[in-house]
């Protein structure tokens, strides 16, 4: 009997979870203390000018993010659960995936996300509309330093003309960069990256200038200078402004 009355109150558990999924899949925007794990994207630039489902213009150095489920108009705040860093965004466009947050660049950026990364979001109360708009002056001096390619890991193919190597730079010899240019925002240093090899865009570092006023973009990696001088070369046609520039150590 007692076997029967298990077997019963198992399936009954079953049951219940199969009709009634984690909360983490339903989302009330009038919930402000839950904390939903989700996938952080950003957007591609070919969305750029388009109308969002909101009306709004897309634009990649607003802090706006698309999202499949939750109203239309929210302010959320996306944590990157592999940095620590947080930013406020508002919900004005739809991500046709389940779990998913599609970032603006610049919102991406501020908190480190590359590709695909681990966030949580969790909706915010009435009122903070002004510390949304506030970031534009607060994240002027956010610069997200990917890492480099491991020196032992091997070469990629080389794609068309321009060569791809993994940083060679090792402990006690002198390793080059490469700095590109500088740009007025987020949003050019995105359009930057679009011209490089798919290789050397996670390399890319966005860091504010001496005076603040704009944005150093340069490729954060770590190579011999002759290898520094064939992909200044080879980016030149792209990357005018392009100089060979010691990493530090």
């Amino acid at each position: 009997m007692g076997r029967k009355v298990f077997a019963v109150c198992a399936s009954m558990v079953f049951l219940f979870s199969f009709f009634n999924p984690v909360r983490a899949q339903y989302y009330d925007w009038r919930d402000t203390v839950t904390e939903y794990p989700n996938k952080g994207t950003f957007y591609h630039d070919k969305f750029v000018g388009r109308k969002t489902a909101s009306g709004e213009v897309f634009d990649q150095n607003k802090f706006t993010a698309a999202h499949w489920k939750l109203k239309l108009g929210t302010y959320i705040l996306v944590t990157n659960q592999n940095t620590g860093l947080q930013v406020i965004v508002k919900v004005n466009d739809r991500c046709p995936k389940r779990g998913v947050i599609d970032l603006s660049h610049r919102a991406a950026t501020a908190i480190g996300i590359r590709g695909c990364q681990p966030v949580t979001i969790r909706v915010l109360p009435p009122g903070y509309e002004e510390r949304w708009a506030a970031q534009e002056g607060m994240f002027d001096s956010v610069s997200v330093k990917h890492h480099p390619t491991p020196a032992s890991a091997p070469a990629p193919a080389a794609q068309g003309k321009i060569p791809v190597y993994a940083s060679s730079g090792t402990k006690g010899t002198t390793a080059y960069g490469l700095y590109l240019g500088t740009v007025a925002s987020h949003g050019q240093a995105y359009a930057m990256a679009n011209k490089l090899p798919e290789a050397y865009r996670e390399q890319l570092l966005v860091e504010p200038t001496a005076d603040g006023d704009s944005l150093s973009v340069s490729l954060d990696v770590r190579l011999t200078h002759q290898q520094a001088e064939q992909l200044r070369k080879a980016l030149k046609s792209s990357f005018p402004a392009a100089e060979i520039r010691v990493q530090n150590p």
